[in-house]
C-alpha cells in the first residue's frame, strides 16, 4: 500500500542533510576561530621573546674602588672625597663606567641581599637629591652619612623620588642595615623610535667600604720590627697594625 504521505520522507532527508551543512559550518568556523587564536597568541609570544632577546643589559665595566673612601658627614663642612675606579692610579683616574652610553639612575643599597635603598646619600654635581642622573660613567661622586635620628628622614626622600630599585618596598627597618658597606645600583630606561619604553634590569657594584670603620678598613702595617731573619728561623717578629678587627688571624710569609 502507497503511503498517505510520500512526500515527507525526502522533506526528512534534505532537512538532515541541511543540519549536517550547517554544523559542518559552524564546526568549520570553529576550527578557523581557534585557529586564528592560536595564531595570534604564538604571533604575540613570539614578539614577546623577540622584545625580550633584543632588550639590552647593562654591564659594569669599571668597578669603583672597594675600600680607601671615607664616608663623611654632611656637618664635617668638606667635601665628600670622589669614588675612584677600580682600576684608579695616581697618573691615571678612573670613575666607575657602564659600558654603553645611557642615561642611567645610580644611587646608593645595601650590600646584602635583597639590595633596599640605602639611607646614605651620593653628592656631587650631578647629585642633587642624593641619587645621580648622568651620562655614561660618574665623576666625582662622593658618599655622605646620613646621622642616625635623620635616617627614616632620608629613606623617606628615595620613597618620594620612587626610587627602590628591587623593588623591596622599604618593609623592613634599619636596625639590620649596615652602615658602613653600599653598592653603587645602576638604573636604566630606553625609549624606542616608536615610543615604547624598557626599563633594563638594575646592577650592582661590587661592595664600596668605608675606610673609617674598624670592621670594614683596610689592613695597613704601622710597624715592623724585623724586616730579615736567619734562614734557621727563631726570629721573633713584632708587627703593629692598625684598626686590626677581633678574631683568629694567619699571617702568611712569602719568600
Amino acid at each position: 500500500m502507497a503511503s498517505p504521505h510520500p512526500s515527507r520522507v525526502p522533506s526528512s532527508s534534505s532537512s538532515s542533510s541541511s543540519s549536517s551543512a550547517s554544523r559542518g559550518r559552524v564546526s568549520s568556523c570553529s576550527l578557523a576561530s581557534k585557529s586564528s587564536a592560536v595564531s595570534s597568541q604564538n604571533q604575540g609570544d613570539t614578539e614577546m621573546l623577540e622584545r625580550i632577546l633584543e632588550k639590552p643589559k647593562m654591564v659594569v665595566v669599571e668597578e669603583p674602588k672597594d675600600r680607601g673612601m671615607r664616608f663623611r658627614y654632611e656637618c664635617e663642612g668638606r667635601s665628600a672625597g670622589s669614588i675612584l675606579g677600580a682600576s684608579s692610579t695616581d697618573s691615571n683616574k678612573t670613575q666607575p663606567a657602564i659600558e654603553r652610553g645611557f642615561t642611567v639612575t645610580v644611587s646608593l643599597v645595601t650590600k646584602d641581599l635583597p639590595h633596599r635603598p640605602h639611607p646614605h646619600c651620593l653628592v656631587g654635581k650631578d647629585c642633587p637629591n642624593g641619587s645621580g642622573i648622568c651620562k655614561v660613567t660618574f665623576a666625582n661622586l662622593g658618599i655622605q652619612c646620613v646621622r642616625r635620628r635623620e635616617l627614616d628622614i632620608s629613606l623617606q626622600k628615595r620613597r618620594n623620588q620612587n626610587i627602590d630599585p628591587f623593588q623591596t618596598g622599604h618593609s623592613k627597618g634599619i636596625e639590620d642595615m649596615d652602615m658602613n658597606s653600599v653598592r653603587l645600583c645602576f638604573q636604566c630606561e630606553l625609549e624606542w623610535d616608536d615610543g615604547r619604553k624598557d626599563s633594563l634590569s638594575p646592577v650592582v657594584s661590587k661592595p664600596i667600604y668605608d675606610k673609617k670603620a674598624t670592621t670594614t678598613s683596610q689592613l695597613k702595617i704601622c710597624l715592623l720590627n724585623q724586616y730579615r731573619g736567619s734562614c734557621t728561623g727563631k726570629t721573633e717578629i713584632y708587627m703593629l697594625c692598625d684598626k686590626v678587627q677581633k678574631g683568629k688571624w694567619e699571617l702568611s710569609v712569602e719568600l
